[in-house]
């Protein structure tokens, strides 16, 4: 067994940690969708995080999901939301360029490039955990297909200039993937509002009899499937750059701890301080290796997905309750918005919900573990 990372990963590692440390931590204070961090982002580009698991010939990096794991991890030091915002239309790239043609892959190239965003939607009002149960209709027409219908809760959709929309097509009925103009006729977002990850653009899109031409449909795969497949490996990427971003905090908590004093002595000094910072880092610990063995196993092809479903629902616990103990060993400091601890938490606390709740996890180990027949719901 070897638990270390290759030469070039410690490279991805140390240059991107750079990068996060100058040019994102202590910046983003005040960053959301209206005031975008558009210069960092197109920095971004530059150095192929928009790109990542793209082949070479399309200009990607072509990262195997461990080292793709060292980006995401790293960039959730310096902010949550951008992290989340890089992760999503990283897969959306990879998708159109697995099942698309010319007309997505063009599309692909150009996000990747900075110079285009794109979102996935996929969640409904209705339907968030139950999300094969897709009530956005697709009807063919002679040119191409009418899309209605609305999705909430994407990611970067307040941003994108593209939409990767999973609908259901009708005649003959099928889950399929189609590739839509936010700029199109019929097409209305709006934001929606949350408490933390203002940067990804958080929103929700209207479809109201929206024209798109033929090939706009991604492949004649089921759209449902092809998603899910993705998840396997963005959910432990999701517990990654969670877990970043409470290593950072522990990283801070750890000068702090040393530098203030509380009766004459460092409140490292104190049990009580040692003892709930030593817990914290065990668990941070343990979740992110159980996050790079579920990453080694998809990329030796090995069967993952109870493992991605275990990360998933446990990374981002420890994250929120490693921001929140840090939080508190900060005192009012840790309260007030000097630290940025306040926003880290709730930055984090949406990774809970993300990709899938900690319920729907748990039931995917049992799955998993137990076999289909034992689901407490008939599917």
């Amino acid at each position: 067994m070897d638990f270390g990372f290759t030469e070039t990963q410690q490279m991805v590692r140390s240059q991107l940690h750079e990068f996060v440390t100058e040019r994102i931590i202590g910046e983003n204070f005040g960053w959301d969708d209206r005031d975008f961090p558009t210069e960092v982002y197109d920095d971004m580009a530059d150095l192929g995080l928009l790109g990542l698991h793209l082949p070479e010939e399309a200009g990607g990096e072509e990262f195997d999901p461990v080292t793709s794991g060292v980006v995401y991890e790293v960039l959730g030091r310096g902010d949550v939301g951008l992290a989340m915002l890089a992760l999503s239309e990283n897969l959306v790239n990879k998708l159109l360029w697995e099942y698309g043609d010319k007309y997505h892959r063009d599309v692909a190239t150009s996000v990747r490039a900075g110079e285009e965003h794109i979102c996935f939607a996929l969640t409904e009002p209705g339907q968030g955990s139950d999300a094969q149960n897709i009530e956005t209709r697709a009807k063919p027409t002679d040119d191409g297909w009418l899309l209605s219908g609305e999705k909430t809760a994407i990611t970067g959709a307040t941003l994108a200039d593209h939409c990767f929309v999973i609908a259901r097509q009708t005649d003959p009925e099928a889950i399929r993937a189609y590739l839509m103009p936010l700029d199109a006729d019929g097409v209305d977002v709006q934001p929606y509002g949350g408490m933390g990850c203002e940067v990804s653009g958080w929103g929700q899109i209207f479809m109201d009899n929206v024209e798109i031409p033929a090939e706009a449909r991604v492949a004649d795969e089921n759209a449902f499937k092809m998603a899910m497949r993705t998840f396997d490996q963005s959910r432990a990427w999701i517990a990654l750059y969670a877990l970043g971003a409470a290593q950072q905090t522990l990283d801070e908590t750890e000068s702090y701890l040393t530098e203030r004093e509380a009766m004459g002595k460092p409140l490292a000094g104190y049990e009580g301080p040692q003892f709930e910072f030593a817990e914290c880092q065990t668990r941070v610990d343990a979740a992110r290796l159980k996050a790079y063995q579920t990453l080694w196993k998809a990329r030796e092809e090995k069967a993952h997905t109870r493992d991605a479903a275990m990360v998933k629902w446990y990374g981002p616990q420890v994250a929120v309750d490693t921001v929140r103990a840090c939080l508190v060993l900060h005192g009012h400091y840790g309260y007030s918005d000097d630290f940025g601890l306040g926003k880290r938490l709730q930055d984090v606390l949406g990774q809970q919900i993300a990709d899938g709740t900690p319920h729907v996890q748990k039931i995917i180990v049992a799955r998993e573990t137990f076999g289909r027949e034992y689901l407490p719901y008939d599917r």
